[in-house]
């Protein structure tokens, strides 16, 4: 069997027969892999405490006819914040739950495992009222790496420069802006229910979000009502134009409203 060293995520795991575990892990070099953890449910410390979801190790890995077996793990960070609180636990498993639907089988996509990487030590590390914010980042980011990144700069209808002053038609199903004129001349084709409108500080902080370096971001130059119609308009990107749509969101949200 040939061995894996790989850095990896655990972004799920299931009971397997008596005794192990089927771990399902992002990795650095392979992309998505199932490894099943032998003897993870008799408390082998190698094991049962470290593949754990939303940590983040060193694995060895040997490949089987059908599944890896995980031989060696080494922690890099564990997480325990997002598993031991229930708010963190449902935006970090929203998030491994849309890498889990993004990432290939066995393909390496090294700028996804870094996004994911980065985000949930992000989740971990701040404060509840900054788990929106990080959130928002994510999706923002992700839509960006798969190539479908709202355009905000140019008529998603006629191609020309757009004007950003004052009131901004943004369409989901067109992919991003829409100029005034084009806005008057396709009016009977587009559906009001199918854009909303954005002003120029709204647009500025989405471009922020999608094109600045995560480590220089700051949660309070973003306030409340910002962040919910941008986490809105990326969820609604992610779901018309990828089909990115995790049953986590329902449990998300559903404490959310709870919280408010």
């Amino acid at each position: 069997m040939a061995a894996l060293e790989t850095e990896a995520v655990v972004l799920k795991q299931f009971d397997l027969g008596e005794s192990d575990r089927l771990i399902t892990l992002y990795t650095k070099e392979k992309g998505k892999i199932k490894a099943v953890a032998r003897g993870a449910r008799k408390g082998k410390k190698s094991r049962s405490g470290l593949v754990l979801p939303f940590s983040y190790h060193k694995f060895t890995l040997y490949q089987g006819r059908s599944l890896a077996r995980i031989n060696y793990v080494d922690s890099l960070a564990m997480h325990k914040q997002l598993r031991e609180d229930l708010d963190y636990m449902a935006y970090a498993s929203t998030v491994c739950e849309y890498i889990e639907r993004a990432g290939l089988e066995e393909e390496a996509d090294q700028a996804l495992f870094s996004l994911l990487v980065v985000i949930l030590e992000k989740l971990n590390d701040c404060s509840k009222n900054e788990l929106l914010f990080y959130f928002t980042v994510f999706k923002a980011k992700l839509l960006l790496l798969l190539g479908v990144k709202p355009e905000i700069e140019n008529c998603t209808i006629c191609g020309s420069k757009m004007n950003l002053k004052g009131r901004t038609a943004f369409s989901v199903e067109q992919g991003g802006s829409i100029c005034k004129k084009c806005l008057a001349e396709n009016d009977n084709q587009l559906s009001r229910s199918a854009f909303s409108f954005f002003e120029l500080n709204e647009l500025r902080a989405l471009y922020k979000i999608i094109f600045a370096e995560i480590s220089l971001l700051k949660p309070d130059q973003f306030n409340l009502n910002l962040l919910e119609k941008l986490t809105d308009l990326t969820e609604k990107f992610l779901i018309y134009h990828l089909d990115l749509q995790p049953k986590s969101l329902d449990f998300l949200y559903t404490l959310r409203n709870l919280n408010s």
